[in-house]
């Protein structure tokens, strides 16, 4: 089984674990053919939480790899990276020197326990080094091989 992909830092960490297609091939439309369950770990100072949902696609998962490699290799993009589910995006604040200041958005299925508000999501900043980024991407493409685009 593959590592989490994970973002951490000094004072908050986010980590994505991909568990399961939503639904068995024989059972689902094309649409959610790709819809993936996911589990959104975070951390901010003392506070932690878990939380599960069907919030990503397959193809997503791809989005996020590419985003991830483009900023390892020495990117750096202000575009926020969205998703179907407005649920989770993230984005790149800033780059400097080995360090990359990151903001994931953790709103409704997966807004963290201690996140009090549901009518504004919670902005998690990460500061996050270039070598846990590759980290990141080598575990999150051994989770995505087990759970590939299908057609």
């Amino acid at each position: 089984m593959s590592d989490s992909m994970l973002l951490v830092g000094q004072r908050s960490f986010f980590q994505l674990d991909l568990l399961d297609y939503q639904y068995p091939t024989a059972n689902s439309s094309t649409v959610d053919l790709n819809r993936l369950w996911v589990a959104v770990r975070s951390g901010w100072w003392h506070h932690r939480s878990t939380a599960k949902a069907a919030v990503l696609y397959t193809y997503e998962i791809e989005q996020l790899l590419t985003w991830l490699r483009h900023l390892y290799q020495g990117g750096y993009s202000s575009e926020r990276l969205l998703f179907a589910d407005p649920s989770l995006s993230i984005e790149c604040i800033s780059v400097d020197a080995d360090e990359f200041l990151l903001q994931v958005k953790l709103a409704f299925a997966v807004a963290p326990d201690w996140h009090t508000n549901p009518f504004f999501p919670f902005w998690l900043p990460v500061v996050v080094s270039k070598a846990k980024i590759g980290e990141a991407i080598t575990d999150l493409e051994g989770q995505f091989a087990r759970f590939p685009v299908r057609h």
